[in-house]
């Protein structure tokens, strides 16, 4: 009988758990040592009492994982916890070709990468001709998707 308590607690703390470390990795332990308990009380005392290990059990991680989602977030500690606020940004939609060939400098030294200005524009650039001082003139020869690479002009 102890054994059945002790698996129903081990699946109530690694369910909570769940709420610190996400990855539903100590949520499916949990589940699992959840139905060991169900499994075992069905073997040891027979069906019926294996029934309602399940469905008692049920209800507790059901109760607990009310009280985890819903009621947790809303205190101080849950607010400390959990992500509230959301990421905004976008990713580079890449460099147009018709950069290569333009003309600009280099607004920090290209060791070998660094940022230049390109028609008002700053990209980030790989020089091609080893290091560039700031203030340099630079030709685009090539781009690949997030950079361009220059050389001088």
């Amino acid at each position: 009988m102890t054994w059945i308590f002790v698996l129903l607690i081990l699946a109530a703390v690694l369910i909570s758990f769940e709420i610190i470390i996400p990855g539903a990795v100590l949520g499916l332990l949990g589940l699992c040592a959840y139905l060991a308990a169900c499994i075992y009380a069905g073997v040891q005392f027979g069906f019926t009492k294996g029934l309602f290990t399940f469905f008692a059990g049920g209800a507790f991680l059901g109760i607990l994982l009310y009280v985890e989602f819903k009621w947790i977030p809303h205190t101080r500690l849950g607010r400390q916890l959990i992500l509230a606020k959301e990421v905004e940004g976008k990713s580079n939609s890449g460099i147009s070709k018709e950069l290569i060939g333009k003309v600009g400098e280099t607004v920090t030294p290209l060791r070998p990468t660094g940022m230049v200005l390109i028609e008002g524009q700053r990209y980030e650039a790989h020089s091609r001709d080893g290091y560039l001082d700031a203030g340099e003139a630079i030709r685009v020869v090539a781009k690949d998707n997030f950079r361009v690479d220059v050389c001088r002009s």
